[in-house]
């Protein structure tokens, strides 16, 4: 246990070294969108990016939060035009969530991010040793999954 202590120092230590190289690297490149997110309301945003067309359960679901409060910040997403909503013309009682125009934008921004964090950072390593991080990581992010289901 001790040994496990010791090692999740130092990974917390590069995580904040990390951090610290990604806010510096894109602080001009965000104050360009000057978007203004919330920590949930960025990583809501992020999702929806990946899924899209989404509906407000499938957000609620995914981030076990409730749908009050997933409807809370699509409300304000949409006030910001971040995204957009849409009636389900077959179903009626869903409504599908898009990125509006400034989401669309900040779609723009994070892959800007992303190359400019992969040319100067994710380069160094390999493409085999970024794998094994992702492996890794969904390992411990996979744990958390399954002991819920139990």
């Amino acid at each position: 246990m001790k040994d496990y202590l010791i090692l999740i120092d130092k990974i917390n230590q590069q995580f904040e070294q990390f951090k610290l190289l990604v806010l510096k690297e894109t602080k001009e490149v965000e104050e360009l969108g000057n978007f203004h997110l919330t920590p949930q309301q960025e990583i809501i945003m992020c999702y929806i990016i990946r899924n899209e067309p989404v509906i407000a359960n499938d957000i609620a679901n995914h981030f076990e939060i409730s749908k009050s409060a997933v409807s809370q910040v699509i409300s304000k997403l949409e006030e910001m035009k971040m995204i957009y909503r849409q009636e389900n013309s077959i179903n009626r009682r869903k409504t599908f969530i898009y990125l509006g125009d400034r989401g669309k934008e900040f779609h723009q921004l994070l892959k800007k991010i992303d190359d400019i964090l992969v040319e100067k950072y994710y380069s160094k390593a390999s493409l085999a040793e970024l794998e094994n991080v992702l492996e890794t990581l969904n390992k411990i992010v996979g744990t958390k999954k399954q002991d819920k289901l139990r």
